[in-house]
């Protein structure tokens, strides 16, 4: 269905309430947030877009040319002098773990120095939770090095409460964001909000 708008003004004040800009502009890092599964998407989505970060989902490995892609928006962001940050969050088994460095080495691979965290699962999560384990599959290549490690046993990212994940995702994005200029970049998109506010007010005058 087609929009309509009853005024020039009408349609003006609509974009004025989507207005937004970029609060991510002044800050010393760029940061995206990973998922490992796709069904998880939604749950990273929504905390994703509260904090104004991209976030992705690797559906296991990624393709090559999904990391590319992936590579040359860190490669830009660290031509601007920003740090790049990638936290991760995946099953805690052979090739969950192992996506991490995955993840990493390929990046590097395409000219991009990102720094990976890994934030969900850990061990420590796990010890903390509980979540409910399962048999490791032995027949993933990295069962032998993930077994001396860790055990027969592995955990899904699946079984962390959806309200976990987005407050652990929520301060891992504070702790990297400085305050101070993203309070500067919320005065200034407010600032030019009210101007286009103001455009309307006049219009239906």
């Amino acid at each position: 269905m087609n929009s309509h708008w009853d005024s020039p003004a009408q349609i003006l004040d609509t974009c004025a309430n989507q207005y937004a800009i970029d609060k991510w502009q002044n800050q010393k890092r760029y940061v995206e947030v990973w998922v490992e599964k796709d069904a998880l998407i939604g749950v990273i989505e929504k905390i994703a877009k509260e904090l104004d970060v991209t976030c992705f989902s690797c559906r296991g490995y990624s393709s090559q040319s999904a990391m590319w892609r992936s590579g040359m928006r860190m490669v830009f962001e660290e031509r601007a002098d920003k740090e790049t940050v990638i936290l991760y969050l995946g099953d805690h088994d052979p090739s969950g773990i192992n996506m991490t460095s995955d993840i990493r080495s390929r990046l590097m691979m395409f000219g991009a120095r990102t720094q990976v965290d890994r934030i969900a699962l850990t061990m420590d999560q796990i010890r903390e939770l509980s979540p409910p384990p399962n048999p490791a599959k032995q027949t993933d290549s990295r069962f032998t090095e993930y077994q001396a490690k860790y055990g027969g046993e592995c955990w899904e990212l699946d079984a962390l409460e959806p309200a976990y994940i987005e407050e652990l995702v929520r301060d891992k994005v504070y702790e990297l964001r400085d305050v101070d200029l993203w309070r500067e970049m919320l005065e200034k998109e407010a600032t030019e909000k009210s101007k286009l506010k103001d455009l309307v007010k006049k219009l239906e005058e």
